[in-house]
């Protein structure tokens, strides 16, 4: 149940793919920590062999999650770089606005369209 919540919520909006990568890897961090813990608990029972495998495939996991994670930032921050303005607000645009002749063109914020 929590993995369709979070792939859900993560297809949601805005830059659907990016967050959704990102929460898959947030999961697959939480995913493999959880393995890597349960394999440090084991490592010093009677099940070593076990261990390492639970160790191993713990690190693999938060590993290719934290990857995921970055890979979804870089992936948001070209997304947004064209569509942000930092003089506007996120629903707003920037239109320059032609000034009659001798006169300074003004930019203004608008509504997306």
């Amino acid at each position: 149940m929590g993995l369709t919540l979070t792939a859900a919520t993560g297809c949601i909006g805005r830059h659907a793919g990016p967050r959704t990568l990102a929460a898959l890897g947030a999961l697959a961090v939480g995913a493999g920590s959880a393995s890597w813990a349960t394999g440090e608990g084991l490592e010093g029972g009677r099940h070593a062999s076990s261990s390492q495998a639970f160790v191993g495939g713990g690190f693999v996991s938060v590993a290719v999650g934290l990857a995921a994670i970055v890979a979804a930032g870089g992936w948001m921050a070209v997304s947004v770089a064209c569509d942000a303005d930092p003089d506007c607000p996120e629903e707003e645009t920037c239109r320059e606005v032609p000034a009659p002749p001798g006169g300074v063109p003004y930019k203004q914020c608008v509504p997306r369209s």
